[in-house]
């Protein structure tokens, strides 16, 4: 094992999954953090298989007490990586739009990668080469119909990454956003059952994108990206 850690949100199925089981396969410690125990128990016995070391840590990444918590139980540890991958889709015409909708969509998917980098940027400076991943979406690279709350949230995500990277640019923290097209996981199932397979990436391929930025040297960064199946081109 290395003595290298990452910590990810939504780490229980799709993207977050992907991720862990990557890191972990490349000998890193890996934070699993979601709201569901079975689902991050399950990916935790998945990496113990691999011969790798996971920690589970249930929280709602939207409770500011919940993650600082999360940053206490951490103690002095470096974190060199934060993925924050948890997030939650909405397919709504406007009118059918509830408040509660809106406060959902908008904690799950921005505040809660707003308290996570807060929260970790102790740990992630006492990195050598610490990178901060946000997970984005499409729908903030373009305007899409139905999933306006949906975009709000993403588009305010890819603001606050670039306002972050130049912030900590002075201490070379790699701050980057990942935007992925639809891609194969339980969220996109949920939201729309009959989609076309064909139109779908893979989350071991953000996975593997996620991988490379990490890997970049010190210093070295890049500007957010789509990453999506060619079957949209």
């Amino acid at each position: 094992m290395t003595d290298k850690m990452a910590v990810i949100t939504g780490a229980g199925q799709g993207i977050g999954r992907a991720t862990a089981l990557k890191f972990a396969a490349q000998s890193w410690h890996v934070v699993l953090i979601g709201r569901t125990q079975e689902k991050l128990e399950s990916v935790a016995a998945e990496i113990a298989a691999l011969g790798g070391k996971a920690i589970v840590h249930i929280l709602d990444v939207a409770q500011s007490d919940q993650v600082r918590a999360l940053a206490e139980a951490l103690g002095d540890q470096t974190v060199d990586l934060l993925v924050n991958c948890a997030g939650e889709s909405l397919i709504k015409p406007l009118e059918e739009v509830t408040d509660e909708d809106w406060e959902r969509i908008l904690s799950i998917n921005l505040k809660g990668p707003f308290l996570l980098c807060r929260a970790l940027l102790p740990h992630l400076r006492r990195s050598e080469n610490a990178t901060i991943i946000n997970i984005g979406s499409k729908t903030s690279m373009g305007g899409f119909g139905g999933v306006s709350v949906y975009s709000a949230a993403k588009t305010g995500l890819l603001g606050f990454t670039r306002s972050l990277a130049a912030e900590l640019k002075t201490e070379q923290i790699r701050v980057v956003l990942v935007a992925p097209g639809p891609a194969d996981t339980p969220m996109r199932w949920a939201a729309t059952p009959d989609y076309d397979t064909e139109l779908l990436i893979q989350p071991e391929v953000v996975a593997e994108a996620i991988w490379w930025l990490a890997s970049l040297p010190r210093g070295a960064t890049t500007s957010e990206f789509l990453l999506q199946s060619v079957n949209f081109l």
